[in-house]
């Protein structure tokens, strides 16, 4: 007898179900949930770190991972939500045992595409020129003093190959095609929800007479690796206020991007005066697996009201961090009345794509020790004809490869930026994202085992377990524009739910039996699929035992589409069938789906805003530090959320 997933599920399931009603919200779920009220946020007299401490959170404290799910747990409703003055909210309650993909709408399709991805054809770049250099007849010639040089008849063409996938550039038979890997087109990714109005054509701007009934919005999304990118930062329901409306989703799955697709969308409440309030309910949309490569999967999700949306977060939970994009609510202002899609047109211009002297402009923002703007910055110099010895020549192919690594792994700092080893974290905003210092992630002291179990993420603040924690940050900033921090709880202070499937990577088995650990080599990276009796992961050995009998079982294990500490390359698809909605859908990386969340800002935003300095004209990246008190418990899902509230789309690091 095989102790399956569905086993698992339901002993996980039957923990949560039992739970005392002392984990029940203080107000009547699923409306508005308590709000803890602001964090006291304090700037240091050198103007160098934000101290912050939140409010003392509305459960009882309690170790929600040596006893989960916690005591901000909350029991499921199956109900839509409503907001602060009752009123129901449509499109809010995503999944129920009878149907798990409420918010579908109509049925998944799907279509082949070329499943090459962005960093395969840069690396074909790179190795174009590696190899090119090392045949000097090929790539250098004699001048008339006998020295060796560039020879200006190289393939200028692999260098605007780089480039164009660099720049986003219109590359043919691409999935990615358009998808810049430069950041600097957020004032090209706004789009407005088109209304659907009854009985007829919608005016254009919308006539009184117009009765809206719906809307849609089209979202086109690649996900590969470590990144998913979309064409969509900024969405516009100025239209659809009042009325439900979709968004139709075309997710490429590329090489390396399979993924369970999971949107994450964040509602406002209302206020009693029926006007934007403050941060209600998030919840996923759909947990959906996407694992074939070459797909183009197209998925229309329902929306509640627009007046209550505030964005939506696409997580690659897989690997997370750093897969995650977000797509903002375009009519959002910072305090002194600026629209969020304005902070990028004042960074970047009006129309940064329109033509090459505003591209050229909007790149420069963007600062050097990017490692994407290095690979472009190298790329231009061996394309452009100018003269370079052959010394010359070797050094910026080994440093287009450096920039290309450390491109590919936004889980550590790239060159010229250090950690801070007095905080927890050190972060670094380039290229209008953020990379992070590895925290968390395996071996002796982090409770994840070995590299074979990913165990929750990239990144995991494991230390957090019980009120107090103080967490530090130091920010660095090496773009040429100000970036923003802020630190969002989602469930912890206010509570959480788990509507229905409980995702556990460790609760499936292999398809073959082994006794001795089993060493897999990948391409990049050699990793150890383990025996469960030997895991050192207690979750892992349980499994070894039928709890019914308490008679070992099996000495299987198996790698299942998760991050295994780090090499992507080892993920494939785990044993369900997608065509079945009704299957358990064991997915990978946050350990459930379906989830409702009560969000709260922790650091910056109402509080007041904590800017990073944009990079110094010697190029030293400007600085800022956070000092952070939690006073409330994580929930097991997400410990903290961490971003860029001006430019938000993929600068998220999050910590589990």
């Amino acid at each position: 007898m095989k102790l399956t997933g569905k086993k698992q599920f339901a002993k996980a399931s039957g923990v949560i179900l039992g739970l005392s009603l002392a984990s029940l919200a203080l107000a009547e779920h699923p409306g508005t949930q308590p709000r803890p009220g602001p964090s006291a946020q304090s700037l240091s007299a050198d103007g160098v770190t934000t101290t912050v401490i939140t409010p003392e959170g509305h459960f009882p404290p309690q170790n929600p991972f040596d006893e989960p799910p916690g005591s901000n747990f909350l029991m499921t409703v199956y109900e839509n939500a409503r907001d602060f003055n009752g009123d129901e909210m449509p499109n809010t309650l995503p999944s129920t045992p009878d149907g798990r993909y409420n918010l579908h709408d109509g049925p998944v399709l799907t279509e082949a595409i070329n499943k090459t991805n962005p960093s395969e054809d840069l690396d074909a770049v790179i190795d174009f020129f590696e190899n090119s250099h090392n045949n000097a007849q090929s790539f250098f010639e004699k001048n008339n003093i006998g020295n060796y040089v560039r020879n200006r008849g190289v393939d200028k063409l692999m260098a605007q190959r780089g480039i164009d996938i660099l720049e986003g550039n219109k590359i043919k038979d691409r999935a990615y095609s358009g998808f810049p890997m430069l950041h600097y087109n957020g004032p090209n990714k706004i789009k407005k929800v088109k209304p659907i109005c009854q009985g007829r054509r919608c005016h254009d701007p919308l006539s009184p007479d117009d009765i809206v009934i719906g809307g849609n919005v089209d979202v086109e999304m690649i996900f590969w690796d470590q990144h998913i990118e979309a064409d969509t930062a900024f969405i516009d329901p100025s239209d659809v206020q009042e009325v439900p409306w979709t968004i139709t989703y075309h997710v490429n799955i590329l090489h390396g991007g399979m993924e369970d697709f999971s949107p994450m969308v964040m509602y406002f409440d209302q206020t009693p005066e029926h006007t934007t309030g403050p941060f209600h309910v998030a919840m996923d949309q759909s947990y959906f697996p996407m694992l074939k490569e070459g797909t183009r999967y197209t998925v229309k999700i329902k929306e509640s009201k627009g007046k209550y949306y505030n964005l939506t977060y696409t997580w690659g939970w897989r690997i997370h961090p750093p897969r995650v994009q977000v797509t903002e609510n375009a009519l959002k202002t910072t305090p002194d009345g600026t629209t969020l899609p304005q902070h990028e047109i004042n960074v970047f211009g009006a129309n940064p794509m329109g033509s090459q002297a505003n591209k050229l402009a909007a790149i420069a923002k963007i600062g050097d020790l990017a490692p994407a703007k290095r690979m472009w910055n190298i790329l231009r110099t061996l394309g452009n004809g100018v003269q370079l010895s052959k010394d010359e020549v070797s050094a910026q192919v080994a440093e287009l490869r450096a920039a290309y690594l450390d491109w590919t792994d936004r889980t550590k700092l790239p060159a010229g930026v250090k950690a801070d080893p007095n905080a927890t974290l050190t972060l670094f905003y380039v290229n209008n994202t953020i990379y992070g210092s590895r925290m968390g992630l395996q071996g002796e002291g982090s409770e994840l085992g070995s590299a074979s179990f990913k165990g929750v993420s990239n990144a995991s603040a494991h230390d957090w377990k019980i009120r107090p924690y103080n967490f530090k940050a130091t920010l660095y900033n090496g773009d040429h524009f100000p970036h923003a921090y802020m630190n969002v709880d989602f469930g912890g202070s206010r509570g959480w739910e788990n509507q229905f499937q409980f995702t556990d990577p460790t609760t499936a088995l292999a398809d073959h039996p082994h006794t001795e650990p089993v060493p897999i080599v990948g391409s990049r990276y050699t990793i150890t699929e383990e025996v469960l009796d030997i895991s050192p992961n207690p979750v892992k050995r349980d499994l070894l035992v039928d709890p019914a009998t308490g008679e070992s079982i099996v000495t299987i294990d198996k790698i299942l589409p998760m991050n295994s500490g780090g090499p992507e390359e080892f993920l494939q698809a785990s044993p369900r069938d997608p065509d079945i909605n009704a299957d358990p859908q064991l997915g990978s990386g946050c350990f459930f789906t379906f989830g409702r969340n009560h969000a709260w800002p922790n650091a910056g935003g109402p509080w007041g805003a904590i800017m990073v300095p944009p990079v110094a004209e010697d190029g030293t990246p400007g600085m800022h530090k956070v000092d952070i008190t939690f006073n409330y418990e994580p929930s097991i899902r997400l410990r903290m959320y961490q971003f860029d509230p001006l430019h938000h789309d993929v600068a998220v690091y999050s910590l589990h």
